[in-house]
């Protein structure tokens, strides 16, 4: 195993990781302790990840530190809108997706050619999922963009995982969007209602109490995959000294 160098980046990454653990288990005991949500305290932690891959643009100077922090951004956005203002979940919504489209740019970035292959899948699986939808129950504009975006992550995790043997930060960036991904289902099981599937109280509570669980751990990590050329970049003399 290589030493981590003790560089100034590297420095950061570790005290961002540190704080968004404490954070992590702050408000996770806050929830066991206390019948409030300590949604301000999560809010912090997704916007700490936006600082630090803002932060990161000023050691790469490259493409993929900008093209993350754009995607935190909407990120923060779309928390903005679900978690703080608990509005506009249309909004909300619409940003998640630009998120996800955003990592689709990030995974095909160095082979745009090769792009319409996964757009042509996406687009099928899509028809065929509202298609499903409509025969289940009426569909609407909320549950059109959730299929866009439960779609859009999926295939996303699916080409991350196709990437991950080009290094440790394709791993990282796969298995956060899993993380994400069952973030999403324990959404989509908690708000079940909105497709005609109503679960017990004690199931439901417990599956609201997953959601975090799962989704501020996927955001540090993906926060920790900003890589000098992107995705599919090569492993630079920089990336192997971590």
């Amino acid at each position: 195993m290589k030493k981590i160098a003790l560089t100034p980046k590297n420095i950061i990454l570790a005290v961002f990781v540190a704080v968004e653990i404490i954070i992590y288990v702050i408000f996770n005991v806050l929830a066991a302790i206390h019948p409030g949500d300590p949604v301000y305290i999560k809010y912090a932690g997704i916007v700490l990840c936006l600082v630090v891959s803002a932060v990161m643009i000023w050691f790469y100077r490259d493409r993929d530190a900008i093209v993350l922090t754009c995607a935190f951004f909407f990120t923060v956005v779309s928390d903005l809108f679900l978690l703080i203002l608990d509005d506009l979940l249309e909004v909300g919504v619409c940003t998640f997706i630009i998120v996800q489209s955003i990592y689709l740019y990030r995974l095909y970035a160095d082979r745009l050619k090769k792009i319409w292959i996964t757009l042509t899948v996406r687009a099928a699986v899509f028809i065929i999922v509202i298609g499903l939808l409509a025969g289940l129950s009426h569909v609407n504009l909320l549950i059109a963009e959730v299929s866009i975006y439960i779609v859009m992550l999926v295939a996303n995790c699916v080409d991350a995982f196709l990437l991950s043997r080009r290094g440790i930060k394709n791993i990282l960036f796969g298995a956060g969007l899993v993380l994400l991904l069952c973030c999403d289902i324990c959404i989509g099981l908690y708000q079940g209602s909105m497709i005609g599937v109503d679960l017990p109280a004690k199931t439901a509570d417990t599956i609201q109490s997953l959601i975090w669980i799962f989704y501020m751990p996927s955001q540090v990590l993906i926060a920790l995959t900003v890589n000098r050329g992107g995705m599919c970049g090569k492993v630079t003399n920089d990336e192997r000294e971590i």
